[in-house]
């Protein structure tokens, strides 16, 4: 699916086009902008979005607007606190985004020793519209294997196939991540919930170099 996320003043704030991106100035060069793979009933996109989907063919163009009730939620004054610059490594600056706590929250303001940091989802509150575009539906156990693998692991993941088994061979950059953690139990949900396999196992491969970059 290609898609183009805007708030109701027209401003975008995610797209899988590069030109759409660059011309709003939200275009990032470490993305690879393509179609998405979407998993229908996985809950991974918005409410509002994935409700739109079913049933959908190959070609379709839709337009959804989605609350925020079926977005990101309404915000919340308790996800909004004020601490000490004490805890800050670095001088806090107005605007910035920070990681506390596995949670990613973005500084408001500055003043007399005090910062106040905002952990809410950015578009919390917000009314969305997606314009997306399907571009292709898969129905065969093969073209969504990998579509799932090349899509949410990266084109370079080797995989093979014998009966119900699956076995991946993960990138090393994609293990020695910490996102992985979570990464490889979603994606062995798609697997077995979604295409039919019972059972996924990922191959990571450590040579000494990548021991020793670890213990230094």
């Amino acid at each position: 699916m290609s898609f183009t996320g805007k708030l109701d003043n027209g401003s975008v704030f995610d797209t899988t086009d590069a030109d759409v991106a660059k011309q709003n100035e939200i275009y990032d060069e470490k993305r690879t902008y393509e179609p998405m793979t979407v998993v229908v009933g996985s809950n991974t996109l918005v409410q509002g979005l994935e409700e739109d989907l079913p049933g959908k063919k190959k070609g379709h163009k839709g337009t959804v607007t989605v609350p925020p009730e079926k977005g990101y939620g309404f915000r919340s004054l308790e996800l909004i606190e004020t601490v000490s610059t004490k805890k800050f490594d670095k001088k806090p600056e107005p605007g910035a985004w920070i990681e506390s706590d596995g949670r990613v929250g973005v500084i408001e303001s500055v003043s007399g020793g005090r910062v106040r940091v905002d952990y809410n989802e950015p578009l919390a509150g917000k009314t969305l519209t997606f314009d997306y575009r399907i571009e292709d539906v898969l129905e065969d156990k093969g073209e969504k294997t990998d579509a799932i693998i090349h899509g949410y692991i990266g084109p370079e993941a080797k995989y093979e196939t014998v009966g119900d088994t699956i076995t991946i061979d993960v990138p090393k950059e994609y293990y020695l991540s910490e996102e992985w953690a979570i990464g490889k139990v979603l994606i062995a949900r798609f697997l077995t919930s979604f295409v039919g396999y019972r059972h996924v196992t990922y191959k990571e491969t450590f040579d000494e170099s990548d021991l020793a970059e670890k213990s230094e």
